[in-house]
């Protein structure tokens, strides 16, 4: 089944988007703490996703833009913006408690460069933490999805394809979760063959 982006009015509302739980641990991992997705689409404007874990005290140690933050507690997005254009890739969101958000674009995990070396500005990551959660929100403009695929066009009815995780390679406890069950014989997030469908509606 396809998840469902619903379309808001307002970046205020995102949270009233629907919840895709990252519940499924592909490769093992005893520590499995509560997280959750929502991605919602803003007509004329552009995409806004948030992403929420229930840990406290996470690994925050990456203060820089476009650093290794998924060795620290990280919560991420990555999406095909244009699925159905030839030869397209997808963009990463990655970010960490410190609001040290990687974005980046490629077809795979071994081509990628910065939304910055493509022409596009870096988005901007709005981090919220308490004692016992914390997360962020990404608005996505049509004008970087523009830059990267060449066009940016949306309407009730299309499709993208993309995936929801939390991980922390170098946290006391390594964990690997996503929203899609994910079949490769090592932690790999950037397996695109395993995005979920996602619609607008």
């Amino acid at each position: 089944m396809a998840y469902v982006i619903k379309t808001i009015d307002d970046i205020s509302k995102v949270s009233e988007g629907n919840v895709a739980e990252i519940n499924v641990y592909n490769w093992g991992c005893e520590y499995r703490p509560y997280a959750q997705g929502k991605l919602c689409f803003i007509k004329d404007q552009g995409f806004v996703v948030e992403l929420l874990c229930k840990e406290s005290n996470p690994r925050a140690v990456y203060v820089e833009q476009n650093t290794s933050v998924c060795k620290d507690s990280c919560l991420e997005f990555f999406a095909n913006f244009k699925p159905l254009k030839e030869g397209t890739g997808y963009i990463n969101f990655e970010c960490n408690a410190n609001g040290s958000l990687l974005c980046c674009y490629g077809s795979c995990v071994e081509i990628r460069n910065t939304v910055i070396e493509l022409g596009a500005e870096h988005p901007k990551a709005e981090v919220f933490q308490t004692e016992s959660e914390w997360g962020y929100r990404v608005f996505i403009p049509l004008s970087l999805i523009e830059t990267i695929y060449g066009e940016a066009n949306f309407k009730v009815g299309d499709h993208i394809k993309g995936n929801f995780f939390k991980c922390g390679d170098d946290t006391e406890h390594p964990h690997y979760g996503s929203y899609t069950k994910i079949e490769f014989s090592y932690p790999s997030f950037h397996r695109p063959e395993f995005f979920a469908d996602m619609i607008i509606k």
